[in-house]
């Protein structure tokens, strides 16, 4: 580590956070510094900062851990083994680093390496609540002029919810039914439509950003503490169910309901974490049906996917950004979580 300093956000316990000025990273070999713009907030982030997420009880995080995981900047400085990018260019990256020596990593299949290191969570590399990330190039994609940072941002969780729709093929008579009003809810119900779906259905608990889904992609809401939403979705579907259930809620609930409005041979795909064991989960419905649950969280090539269907899509995804937050004032997201809750979808920090 060099003698300059910068600012960063490391969790030192359940809702114990603080900013501290720490060594800035380098760029030697293969590494890029890279000059963070926006970092995204993201309810994983929220459960390391609580001590509630299922990784941190399992020993896979460990604390302190400097947290946070999507983002975009400006590379600041390249290694000497750096090719591909220079001083200035605009890049986002993987949200994850593989070892880069083993067998794996030399053929470039880095999901098969041994020893990946999460950004900001798992075996954690340090996070984005920082001013400055080093990233190995290998890792590391050029962000296309076209896009926004805050685009960039929002790659790594559209990343996550592109796994929801990997070997489904959707069609105008198609229903996919989106679980959740988030910032993963939304941004599925946008790659439902653009995938071809007929029928986007969001399924969620609040009015208001319920409205939000109908620009980037939705038919139908459902707001579910009004009414059933199983009942709801078998009459917007004359019966049948759903071909696709995205369920990225995180809620027991939502599974439950999943199973049951989902159609003969249907998928359901969970892009979420539910931090405990499940019980009265409904799975007679699930083998009679003849029902796929998949699990789905990203995996090597998902980020520059989701890149390109970006610049394609002529419908863009910032409206679900619903806060901008000067990144002097993040830790006030975390330690008071109950004053956003009512409004955000997806929180962006800002650097700028």
């Amino acid at each position: 580590m060099s003698k300059e300093t910068m600012k960063a956000v490391t969790v030192y316990g359940p809702s114990l956070a603080k900013m501290e000025v720490v060594p800035k990273p380098r760029a030697t070999g293969d590494m890029l510094v890279i000059k963070v713009k926006r970092t995204g907030v993201c309810a994983t982030d929220l459960s390391i900062f609580t001590g509630e997420s299922s990784f941190i009880r399992r020993g896979e995080i460990k604390i302190p851990c400097r947290f946070g995981h999507e983002w975009a900047g400006v590379v600041e400085s390249v290694g000497e083994a750096v090719t591909k990018f220079k001083p200035g260019d605009r890049v986002y990256s993987d949200n994850f680093v593989s070892c880069g020596k083993c067998a794996a990593c030399a053929r470039g299949d880095y999901m098969s390496c041994g020893d990946i290191r999460s950004v900001g969570t798992i075996k954690c590399w340090d996070g984005c609540y920082a001013e400055y990330m080093q990233m190995p190039e290998r890792h590391v994609f050029s962000l296309p002029n076209e896009l926004s940072m805050d685009e960039g941002a929002l790659i790594e969780p559209a990343s996550i919810a592109y796994d929801a729709f990997k070997g489904v093929a959707l069609t105008e008579k198609s229903t996919a039914v989106i679980y959740g009003n988030g910032a993963i809810g939304m941004i599925s119900a946008w790659l439902a439509k653009y995938y071809g779906a007929g029928q986007v259905i969001v399924v969620g608990r609040n009015d208001e950003k319920l409205k939000l889904a109908y620009p980037i992609g939705a038919d139908a809401v459902i707001n579910n503490k009004k009414e059933d939403a199983v009942l709801r979705i078998r009459e917007l579907t004359n019966g049948r169910g759903a071909d696709l259930i995205v369920e990225t809620s995180g809620a027991e609930s939502a599974l439950r309901d999943s199973i049951l409005a989902t159609a003969r041979y249907g998928r359901i795909s969970i892009v979420s974490f539910y931090e405990r064991d499940l019980n009265n989960i409904p799975m007679d419905p699930l083998v009679h049906g003849c029902i796929s649950l998949v699990g789905a969280a990203g995996c090597d090539g998902n980020a520059p996917a989701v890149c390109k269907i970006m610049c394609e899509n002529p419908v863009k995804l910032t409206p679900i950004i619903t806060h901008h937050i000067p990144f002097e004032s993040c830790i006030d997201v975390f330690e008071n979580q109950p004053k956003y809750n009512s409004e955000k979808i997806k929180i962006m920090i800002d650097f700028d």
